[in-house]
């Protein structure tokens, strides 16, 4: 129920504030530039999606890092999450380096670990919304930063059709 929920959810925020024309370069390239490491696609799983893989929540390129937008309720909080591969392999199972792995807004990135196996982040929302989600390699190191969304980042509707049909094939 919480998934259906939060699904219907992130369509009405994005029916309701998507209804412009405007197209900005982010937007375009939701359903483009997604990030592979070692042949495997990178996502966002947590609890705000069920912990499953699908291509609305791949990373993708977004100025110095790669990122994804995911509807999060301040009532829900913390919402736990990793980035990681459809198979949560070594080197592409991002969860925090150092303890306790909790981020807010307003907190600078924190450093991630690729290897990890439970290292889970875990974020606190102050207001309802849609939020972005960004791995940021730095110097051969990952960093994550969760910010709220603008309205000009967010999807259209055909744009996440276009995503979600992509998980029936």
């Amino acid at each position: 129920m919480k998934t259906i929920t939060k699904f219907f959810g992130a369509v009405f925020v994005c029916a309701s504030l998507c209804s412009c024309s405007e197209q900005t370069e982010h937007v375009k390239n939701i359903v483009s530039n997604a990030l592979t490491i070692n042949d495997k696609g990178i996502y966002l799983r947590g609890e705000m999606n069920d912990y499953e893989v699908s291509e609305t929540y791949r990373l993708r390129k977004s100025g110095a890092g790669f990122c994804t937008l995911a509807t999060l309720r301040s009532d829900w909080a913390p919402y736990k999450f990793k980035f990681a591969d459809e198979n949560w392999s070594k080197g592409t199972s991002f969860g925090y380096m150092n303890p306790p792995g909790v981020i807010r807004d307003g907190i600078k990135a924190i450093e991630l670990n690729p290897n990890s196996k439970f290292e889970e982040i875990s974020y606190f929302p102050k207001a309802d919304g849609v939020y972005r989600f960004c791995l940021i390699p730095q110097n051969g190191k990952y960093f994550v930063t969760v910010t709220r969304s603008s309205k000009k980042e967010l999807p259209t509707m055909a744009q996440l059709i276009k995503l979600s049909s992509r998980d029936i094939d």
